[in-house]
Order: structure tokens, then C-alpha cells, then sequence
């Protein structure tokens, strides 16, 4: 029997790129948690991750939020709707392999016969099928991992944050998937590796990949029996259900984010069973909190929160450019991309900028923390493009406009440049001074400042216990955000995590280090 000229045009409609969704939702069966056979309708988080699919994509998530059976979904609607396309699914063993090969082939048979394609090939590994197309199922550490194929579908790297030799796989992978595929990278939190540093990277524009994060928050349905279980063991115990007037501090914020009462209970019983870090490892809130294990951080995360959450909710930003009287040109032009000011000069108040000098040459980047005397800030700038010449043309004119503010100046990468011209081309003379002493035992003082493992340590430290104290008045999140990534290693070195930047932090610390001195120089 012939399709009607409805389901024609229905298929007509399923086969377009843009109702991938309904495709899925119309074919496409998977074993529920009961173990039973139903239809797949998406969550929420599902149909959000593919409908904003791009061509490279990197996922952070909570566990358990079905992403993998999406993933498997979309390669075989890719596999089915276009001819002679090919997708791969990897994982990172080769129990998790034969999971994922188990819950292609569910699906695959699960689809109408009409547009099920017969299969070539049926065995642990792939499914090839007469139109072309196959899928593969991979793991991770196969020397010969895509060895001469292309992927023109969707290449799926599950669970990338616990790969061996992440990186030489990905270059390898990468260089396998055509212009028309799509790469998912998708992981749990696994602490500082390839796959934070790729997230990271995403997240800042530093590469190709589009940023995903999925909490548990808002997976309401996905653990929903659980969630009760829970209500009614606390019940039994407390004789009444959990109420907003029990909540903790932390409870109350996650609860402000949509965490329901159902859910923080069941929160509690997995940290009594789990402990709280495995839980925000598996369960995060929030991005930064996957990566960050107990002694890692080293800035008061409660704290960085809670002065966030208030810059929001009191809307706190910077000044309108045209509410500035009096800026010079050279920072107009900058402003606000670059720099940001959150409150003008006043007459006769001394101000202190830490500056942190990279190179302009597209990496790190050079920053400038303006504090007044009381710890607020005032200003700030950030920039990767300029080349410290033209970075001592705006550190003077920014210093002359917050009435010749102390400059405190790391010297390494170009600062030293910086210095140089500052001082002897634009005449700057408050800036920091530091003593060393010569082959004589005389002692010289030098501009700037010397930043190894010692004087990163003090003054890293000092900033957090100014910061933890209250004694800073931070205005940009940019700040709070590096914060949230400035870690100790295992080898007693400080600075962000990898694939991520600490630039405004240090500026703040050189700010920091000004402002302690007690130091004015007149000129």
C-alpha cells in the first residue's frame, strides 16, 4: 500500500533539517527507566541542546540527563534521512562502548519498518546499512580511532574529561570530521584537563567549540521518583515535609536559582551518602563548581557568589559613556569594550592601578585595576590587542585622569617596555619602587614590580584576606569570575586553571600592593 498524500507531506516535513525534534519524537522509541518501550519525548534540556546544535559543540552536565540518547538519536536520523553519511560514538571504555552500541540498536529497531533501512553490517561495533550511511561505536585509546575514515554525521566524544591522551585524540578526530559533520564533546566534570580547558576556551571565544552547561536544577522530571522517595523519608523522620524557613544559606541560593523544596531534599540525602563535593562534581549548580575540588580554590567561593548575586540584583555597571565629562580621547575610543568606569575621579583623592602586561598579541591579556584609597573599584581595563607601546600611551593618560594615580607595574612579559616609556618618554614618576642590591651590597631601587614564587605568593594572599574581610569594594564580575578559577596546583603554584585567564586578578593584586605601600611620589 502507497503513502497518502498526507503522510507524504508529513515525511515531506520530518525530513527537514529544522524539525530534528519531531523526527525523533515521531520514530524513535527508548527504554524508560521502568525498562519499558515508549516514545521519545524530549526534555526540556534535550530539545535546548538540539535545537542550538552548532557545528563544533562542547556539553558540561550534570549526570544522568539523557544527552547520550539524544546523541544516538541524531546520529540515526542523520544516518537514515541523508545517504552515505557516517557517524561515530566514543566513549571513554569499553563497558560504556557497548552501552551506547546497546542503546543504538534499541532505537534502530524500534523505528517503523517503512523507513528503517536494512542493515549490511550487525555487529558489536557498527551498524552499516544499504543506503550507505553506518554508525560506529568506538573507544577511546584505539590507536587506529578513525584511521582513515571520514564523518560526515555526528561524531560523539562521550565522557571526553576521562580519556587517556585526550588531546592527541582530539587533534586526531578533529582532522577526521568533515565540513558537514558535528562534533559533540560531551562530559561530566573529571577536575582540570583538555576537556575544562576546552570548555573554558569555548566559553571565553578562544576556540571554534559552542558552550553547553546543563545543571540538575532543572532537571525536575529526570529524577522525579527520587525526588518523592526522598520528600517521604524525610517525612518519616521530621514528621513534616522540608519548608523554605529550614533552608540553609546554600539551599536558599539554589532555591533562588529553581531548585525545588522535592529536590534540595534529595540533594540532602546525597550528601550524607556522597558528601558535598562529590555531589557538586556530579550535580553541579553552576559551571565553575564541576572543576573546583576542596583545597583547590583558593578564593572564598561562598563569598565571590554572594557579591555577584548582589551586583546583579542591585544592577551595579558601568558608567554611560556619555555621563563622562572629560575623558581623553585615547580612552573614549576604548570604552566601554576595553574599559570600563564605575565612578570618576574626585578632586584631591589618591587612586592606585595595578597593571598586568602581556604582550598584544592575542593571548593573555594586559589589565588595569583602578582602586581609590577606601578598596572600591573604580575602573577597570582589559585588552589583548595592544602592544605594550601603545599600552604605556593608555596607562598614562588613565593614571593622569584619576589624578596621578600610583602605578604599580608587573614587570615581566612587556612590562618592562611599558615602565621604560612611562617613565622616561611620558615623564610618569609615581609608580612602585622595589630595592635590590648590587654586587657591593648597595642597595638599588627599581620601578615596577618583580613578580616569582615568593612575591606572587604574598601578595595573591594578601588579596584574599582583603577580599574575604570586606576590605575591597569589587564592581566587576569579570574579577569574581576569575576568582572562581584562581587555584593552588600540587606543586605550590597559583594561578587559573587551564584554559583559563587570571589577568584581572593579578591586576587587582599589583592594585593591592600600591595601595599597602603608602607610598606617593609627586611629580
Amino acid at each position: 500500500m502507497g503513502l497518502s498524500n498526507e503522510s507524504k507531506q508529513k515525511l515531506t516535513y520530518l525530513w527537514k533539517d529544522e524539525n530534528k525534534i519531531a523526527w525523533i519524537e515521531t520514530f524513535i522509541k527508548i527504554a524508560n527507566k521502568e525498562g519499558k518501550i515508549v516514545p521519545f519525548f524530549l526534555t526540556e534540556e534535550q530539545r535546548y541542546f538540539v535545537d542550538n546544535l552548532d557545528k563544533d559543540n562542547i556539553v558540561l552536565k550534570s549526570r544522568q540527563l539523557g544527552l547520550s540518547s539524544v546523541t544516538v538519536a541524531l546520529s540515526i536520523r542523520a544516518c537514515i534521512v541523508n545517504d552515505n553519511t557516517t557517524s561515530v560514538l566514543i566513549s571513554h571504555n569499553q563497558t560504556s562502548t557497548n552501552a551506547i552500541f546497546d542503546k543504538l540498536k534499541q532505537q534502530f529497531y524500534s523505528l517503523p519498518e517503512f523507513i528503517r533501512p536494512d542493515l549490511l553490517t550487525n555487529n558489536r561495533q557498527e551498524l552499516s546499512f544499504t543506503n550507505g550511511s553506518k554508525i560506529t561505536c568506538m573507544t577511546a585509546g584505539n590507536k587506529d580511532l578513525l584511521r582513515g575514515e571520514t564523518v560526515n554525521g555526528i561524531c560523539h566524544l562521550s565522557e571526553f574529561a576521562f580519556w587517556k591522551n585526550s588531546e592527541k585524540q582530539m587533534k586526531a578526530i578533529s582532522q577526521a570530521v568533515s565540513e558537514s559533520g558535528i562534533i559533540i564533546i560531551e562530559s561530566t566534570a573529571n577536575g582540570f584537563n583538555k576537556f575544562s580547558e576546552t570548555y573554558y576556551q569555548s566559553k571565553n571565544g578562544e576556540n571554534t567549540y559552542k558552550p553547553f552547561f546543563f545543571n540538575w536544577i532543572k532537571g525536575k522530571t529526570l529524577f522525579e521518583n527520587q525526588y518523592q522517595l526522598a520528600v517521604e523519608r524525610y517525612k518519616a523522620t521530621h514528621g513534616t515535609k522540608l519548608r523554605h524557613e529550614n533552608l540553609d544559606a546554600d539551599e536558599t541560593q539554589l532555591y533562588d536559582m529553581g531548585a525545588s523544596l522535592e529536590q534540595l531534599v534529595w540533594r540532602r540525602q546525597k550528601i550524607a551518602t556522597d558528601g558535598l563535593e562529590t555531589f557538586k562534581v556530579e550535580f553541579p549548580s553552576t559551571d565553575d563548581e564541576c572543576f573546583l575540588t576542596t583545597g583547590q580554590q583558593l578564593f572564598d567561593s561562598k563569598r565571590i557568589d554572594s557579591i555577584s548575586n548582589a551586583i546583579i540584583k542591585n544592577k551595579i555597571t558601568y558608567l554611560q559613556k556619555d555621563k563622562i565629562v572629560g575623558l581623553p580621547l585615547i580612552l573614549q575610543n576604548l570604552y566601554p569594550k576595553s574599559l570600563q568606569i564605575y565612578s570618576i575621579p574626585k578632586s584631591g583623592e589618591r587612586y592606585y592601578i595595578g597593571v598586568d602586561c602581556s604582550e598584544g598579541i592575542g593571548q593573555d591579556y594586559s589589565t588595569a585595576i583602578v582602586l581609590n584609597k577606601d578598596g572600591e573599584q573604580v575602573a577597570q581595563f582589559k585588552n589583548n590587542q595592544l602592544k605594550p607601546y601603545q599600552l604605556a600611551d593608555v596607562i598614562d593618560t588613565l593614571g593622569r585622569y584619576y589624578n596621578k594615580a600610583l602605578l604599580t607595574i608587573e614587570k615581566a612579559s612587556g612590562g618592562h617596555s611599558v615602565i621604560e616609556r612611562l617613565r622616561y618618554d611620558k615623564n610618569y614618576m609615581n609608580m612602585t619602587k622595589y630595592k635590590t642590591y648590587d654586587e657591593f651590597n648597595r642597595a638599588i631601587w627599581k620601578v615596577g614590580f618583580d613578580t616569582n614564587n615568593k612575591t606572587k605568593s604574598i601578595i595573591v594572599n594578601d588579596a584574599r584576606e582583603w577580599f574575604e574581610k570586606g576590605l575591597l569594594q569589587i564592581r566587576s564580575r569579570g574579577i569574581l569570575d576569575e576568582m572562581k578559577v584562581f587555584v593552588s596546583n600540587d606543586k605550590g603554584g597559583m594561578g587559573a586553571i587551564s584554559g583559563q585567564h587570571d589577568d584581572l586578578v593579578m591586576g587587582l593584586c599589583l592594585a593591592i600592593v600600591g595601595l599597602k605601600s603608602n607610598i606617593w611620589y609627586p611629580f
